[in-house]
């Protein structure tokens, strides 16, 4: 709010004390302009999402037709990328940008480099190096890129070239040494956050249930879940009680997904088709969630972006190879296409209702609105302080009341900040504790209450 176009620069130069990770082509840079030209209308934000949305499908479809050299396997690539339920988390989540960003640029990146080492062309090297810069810029998660180019090195090595030949990754070396270096600047190694879910867990059934879930939401299964099955597959009542239904079709079509992928894998078996493509984008979808695999208490489907685009050439891969062998295997592909199409139609249907960024936006317009009309003109350097509504329902301890949901809404004082283009407001909230040292006295005091 009180930045200008003069302060990028500093942007890149620097951590920026309010935030936690380095971010600042995604984040403060890409932020700016969007306030500066369009204000606090969320619309240009979603419509910027959908874009980088199109525009990484394309991605898909041209590094897939690099990698297997086949344009309908490229197609089929793309669309099932396309499809997935994932983009929904992706339009209603406005931050979702930032991996959306980095994606973009990853994908570049492989695309570059994959042309660099095919065609001897020095040429798209420096173009492949700055996409991967510009990744980082974006967000963390494009530290994995290195882990995946070497993957698709192995993959597209030269028939009899060793495995050990350095010569293969003596031109990812300038990667590896911007990621060092972007590791030790930006403290993301010893710079996490203290709250308890940003802490790692060094367990290997830790590591397994993420990976379990993570896969789970990739093949379309809601979210949601997660909130209602515990360790042991111990399942809480109020699923069946408020998901019942999506419930029961959900798991049906995943069990059909799941019987056709083993029914092509046994048919692509019998006739000895090549099996590394699938291995490469299997190893890849798990590369780029490795990071995220230790932090079991910090899931979510929002860090499915880069991974999605693997994940998709996986199935790809499969339904691909298996259309080419029978008519029993091209109607059973195109009965996985449809199921899978159905199964993200029902998610993303029920993704609009239940998703915490999709209610919060609607939340939000409501309290702001609710405030500027109560308290126009407030005076520079108020003080505001939001009470919890009795009449709030219990959901959850970990819920809270209605004060603590309007501190994750109005994203503590920053909404309000805004709002009167003042950055000298304090906003204090009863669900959320108040500081010894606050004076209420002359607080404006506000109940947050919902149109839900």
């Amino acid at each position: 709010m009180t930045k200008n176009f003069g302060d990028i620069p500093s942007f890149f130069l620097s951590m920026q004390s309010e935030y936690a990770f380095y971010r600042p082509l995604s984040r403060e840079t890409f932020n700016l302009i969007m306030y500066k030209v369009f204000g606090l209308n969320p619309l240009p934000f979603h419509i910027v999402n959908f874009g980088f949305i199109l525009s990484n499908i394309y991605l898909v479809y041209k590094l897939m037709g690099k990698i297997v050299k086949d344009k309908s396997a490229s197609f089929l690539a793309a669309l099932v990328y396309a499809v997935s339920s994932i983009h929904s988390i992706e339009l209603f989540y406005l931050a979702s940008v930032q991996t959306l960003l980095a994606s973009f640029f990853m994908l570049l990146s492989i695309i570059f480099y994959i042309n660099f080492r095919s065609q001897g062309n020095n040429f798209f090297f420096l173009p492949a190096l700055l996409a991967f810069i510009l990744g980082l810029a974006s967000h963390e998660t494009a530290i994995v890129l290195p882990g995946v180019l070497i993957l698709i090195i192995l993959f597209l090595r030269k028939k009899g070239q060793k495995i050990v030949d350095l010569r293969l990754y003596l031109p990812l070396l300038p990667f590896l040494l911007t990621g060092a270096f972007y590791l030790l600047s930006t403290s993301l190694l010893s710079g996490m956050p203290e709250q308890k879910v940003y802490q790692p867990i060094f367990s290997i059934k830790g590591v397994i249930n993420s990976l379990s879930w993570y896969t789970l939401w990739s093949f379309g299964m809601s979210e949601i879940f997660a909130d209602f099955i515990g360790p042991k597959f111990s399942i809480h009542p109020s699923l069946m009680k408020y998901y019942g239904q999506y419930t029961v079709v959900s798991v049906a079509m995943l069990g059909i997904l799941l019987s056709i992928l083993a029914f092509l894998s046994f048919q692509v078996r019998k006739v000895r088709a090549d099996w590394r493509p699938v291995i490469l984008f299997g190893l890849s979808f798990i590369f780029a969630l490795f990071p995220f695999l230790f932090f079991p208490q910090h899931k979510s489907s929002y860090y499915l972006t880069f991974s999605t685009v693997w994940f998709s050439s996986f199935l790809a891969s499969i339904l691909f190879s298996g259309w080419r062998i029978s008519k029993l295997s091209r109607l059973t592909v195109i009965l996985f296409l449809i199921i899978f199409g159905a199964l993200s139609y029902q998610t993303v249907k029920l993704n609009h209702l239940t998703y915490w960024a999709a209610k919060r936006a609607p939340a939000a317009k409501y309290i702001l609105s609710d405030i500027k009309i109560t308290y126009p003109h407030p005076g520079k350097g108020s003080i505001f302080y939001i009470k919890d509504d009795p009449e709030y329902p219990f959901i959850a301890k970990e819920w809270g009341s209605s004060s603590k949901q309007a501190f994750y809404i109005l994203s503590g004082s920053d909404a309000l900040k805004l709002l009167y283009l003042d950055p000298t407001i304090r906003v204090y909230f009863e669900g959320m504790g108040i500081p010894l040292d606050a004076d209420l006295t002359k607080a404006i005091q506000y109940t947050a209450k919902f149109p839900y």
